[in-house]
């Protein structure tokens, strides 16, 4: 069926609904059917028109554009486009650099920009205890200049405190650009998403679905369709997020923006029959002659090529919409019907059970969309502080999973170096869950011979994480020979447990079985820590550690030469380099040694106190100035970096510590840590007894 044929379909599908609207005002009488809602539903028609045509003041605009990172986000965008390039022909090509403009926008938002309001501090007593219970107050001029016309009132709930704090909630996008002002719930997010789509340059407007929610949508001019964005979920591209993750009963979804008004209800819903029974407060005649009236007045004065492009796109729209309708393939290519969708994720757990919003375990989901390649964003130097170059881990790869949740928990978090960031996927929940995450080289960079790695659990939810796993691999060899799937097992993990949250694991390669140059690395997930609870699975971060082909062949010839293994730190490993340079009497540093003993001694007197095994960079600055000792502490003991949340301490000590870092200026709250991790083999502890005996001759 060609899409004129479906077109034809269309008109007639309107033709009997309004013959069918027709005979219902008959028998139920006009003024019955039109006391039921269409001058409220006008209104709000009127409302959302105002919202999207207020983020096209080119005075907002330029104030949006300066609080924005567009030039890094650009950047970005346009590194991750030409990326399918590097990687090899079996790579589809990348997105354009508009739709992975949409995607880092939608991610910068989430996570740095604005924020969610479930409690607000209490302006008495300084906790962080309101709640809001329902109560309203008088809007203030101030508050009604800035549309807000509804002002909540949060009372403090400790005992004998009876503060309380106003939160008006502001519809004007300029003044939710203001500090302070950037936080809300789903219309302040929706407005001010939409001021800063529309500053970055791209087509959005504003959508509303008469169920209580409100998001955005972008033109892609690559994929010549419409492409859902919610900022609140940092959600990408998943139309069915309301109906099949978060058990929504939709009835209008309505999109407006400077372009005119459509009906987009059709495009999130996969049970068009029940939707349109619930369909009963306006005449569908009356609706699209009002929206086609909205449109018509904003497209009044274009001129006429202007017109006529856009005539095209609403063609193209509509036909999709009708496929939708009928249950037909799209014509355009689509997010999968069968995508494990959560349940809402914004919002206390209450008040989303409140809302019913929680949705449904997505492990019952029949599939999940695997990822595009993205860049991991793990350049030392650069994305994270240089001292992540010293510990031989793999960086500057793309990356890609089995499934995502949203921008904030992809799979680029596993890299990040943070434990306070995770990646997430709901396709590995479940007894019959499964996940994987992809790892992989460029062809301008040397393939890697990997050597271990490390796994660090997430915040919360233990049964989340992963219990069985396999490492695999696909040889530079086989890569070359145009094998570019076939994997090699490289390890495999069952039945392992983490002690806590945010705890690193190490898992080394078998030196008995070295691991070839590999050109792909995939961590495929077998089961969590509890198949039956567990919605999902999750990681904090995913640390791959190993050399290029050639240091990895000079280091085993150099291991089979003194008769030991060349990766234990014999030969020419980093104990050897130490001694040689601690015979030359000049070549360490006697306080480095001294701190390095004092820190390993800790760590074999109490191997399991977590507090001995991690160590702020800051305060090692001897030790890290000292390449000798530091590659002993790195590359022989395997102590590795991680971002983690900085201990509170006062101002002034904080400005007191030397600045061992170089690199990109890490978030309020975080530092650099070297941290050992635990391994079930104990060859850490080994380690760090075989570098005492080399460092306290050299300490004295």
């Amino acid at each position: 069926m060609d899409d004129e044929a479906l077109a034809r379909m269309l008109q007639e599908e309107e033709l009997r609904a309004a013959q069918a609207l027709q005979q219902q005002m008959q028998l139920q009488g006009d003024a019955g059917l039109r006391g039921d809602g269409t001058g409220a539903f006008q209104a709000r028609l009127r409302g959302m028109m105002e919202t999207a045509l207020g983020c096209e003041d080119p005075g907002l605009q330029e104030r949006a554009r300066a609080m924005m990172p567009l030039a890094r986000l650009r950047a970005a965008a346009a590194e991750a486009a030409n990326l399918a390039s590097r990687l090899g022909g079996d790579v589809s090509a990348a997105p354009a650099a508009e739709d992975l403009l949409a995607q880092q926008l939608l991610g910068w938002f989430k996570s740095d920009f604005f924020t969610w309001v479930d409690t607000l501090p209490c302006p008495r007593c300084g906790g962080g205890g309101t709640r809001a219970d329902g109560s309203l107050v008088q809007p203030l001029p101030e508050d009604l200049a800035h549309g807000a016309q509804r002002v909540e009132l949060h009372r403090c709930g400790r005992p004998g405190c009876g503060g309380s704090v106003r939160f008006p909630r502001y519809n004007n996008p300029g003044k939710l650009l203001e500090p302070g002002c950037r936080r809300g719930r789903c219309g302040e997010w929706a407005n001010a998403f939409l001021l800063c789509c529309r500053a970055a340059g791209l087509t959005a407007r504003y959508v509303s679905d008469w169920s209580d929610h409100v998001w955005t949508e972008y033109y892609s001019h690559r994929q010549r369709r419409w492409i859902h964005l919610d900022s609140c979920e940092a959600a990408y591209d998943k139309p069915l997020l309301y109906e099949a993750g978060w058990g929504k009963a939709q009835s209008y979804v309505v999109a407006a923006g400077m372009w005119g008004a459509v009906d987009v209800t059709a495009r999130y819903t996969a049970k068009w029959r029940e939707v349109r029974a619930r369909r009963t407060r306006v005449p569908e005649r009356w609706l699209s002659r009002q929206l086609g009236d909205m449109t018509a007045g904003r497209r009044a004065r274009w001129p006429g090529p202007k017109r006529l492009v856009w005539l095209g796109r609403d063609v193209e729209e509509r036909v999709e919409l009708l496929r939708q309708r009928l249950g037909l393939p799209a014509s355009q290519p689509q997010p999968s019907q069968q995508q494990a969708l959560p349940g809402r994720q914004t919002g206390s757990l209450e008040w989303r059970q409140q809302r019913g919003e929680t949705g449904v375990s997505a492990s019952t989901a029949a599939a999940h969309e695997p990822s595009p390649y993205s860049l991991a964003a793990d350049t030392p130097g650069s994305q994270l502080p240089a001292v992540f170059g010293r510990a031989g881990r793999l960086a500057g790869g793309a990356c890609r999973a089995a499934g995502n949740n949203g921008a904030l928990e992809a799979v680029e978090k596993l890299f990040d170096g943070r434990v306070t960031t995770k990646w997430l996927d709901f396709g590995g929940g479940g007894e019959r869950g499964s996940s994987w995450v992809e790892y992989r080289i460029p062809l301008d960079q040397p393939a890697v011979v990997l050597t271990g790695y490390e796994l660090v659990s997430a915040n919360d939810c233990p049964e989340r994480d992963p219990a069985a796993w396999r490492l695999e691999g696909v040889s530079q060899a086989d890569f070359e020979a145009g094998r570019p799937e076939q994997w090699q097992l490289l390890d495999s993990r069952a039945g392992v447990r983490f002690p806590g949250r945010h705890i690193p694991m190490a898992f080394h390669l078998a030196a008995q079985r070295p691991a070839p140059p590999c050109r792909r690395l995939r961590l495929h997930i077998d089961a969590t820590a509890d198949p039956r609870v567990a919605n999902s699975v999750q990681l904090a971060c995913l640390n791959l550690y190993g050399q290029e082909p050639a240091a990895a062949g000079a280091a085993a010839a150099a291991g089979a030469a003194a008769g030991t293994d060349g990766a234990s730190g014999q030969g020419q490993g980093p104990l050897e380099r130490l001694r040689a340079a601690g015979a030359g009497g000049s070549g360490v540093d006697a306080a480095a040694a001294a701190l390095a003993v004092r820190l390993l001694e800790n760590v074999c007197r109490e191997p399991q106190e977590i507090k001995f095994r991690k160590v702020r960079c800051a305060k090692i600055g001897a030790i890290l100035s000292c390449t000798p000792v530091a590659d002993v502490l790195m590359l022989h003991c395997r102590f590795r970096p991680l971002l983690l949340p900085a201990a509170a301490e006062p101002a002034s000590a904080a400005a007191a510590q030397p600045q061992q870092q170089q690199g990109p200026q890490l978030p309020a709250g975080e530092d650099v840590f070297l941290v050992l991790a635990g391994d079930l083999s104990g060859q850490n502890l080994a380690r760090a007894a075989e570098a005492l005996a080399v460092l306290r001759p050299l300490a004295r």
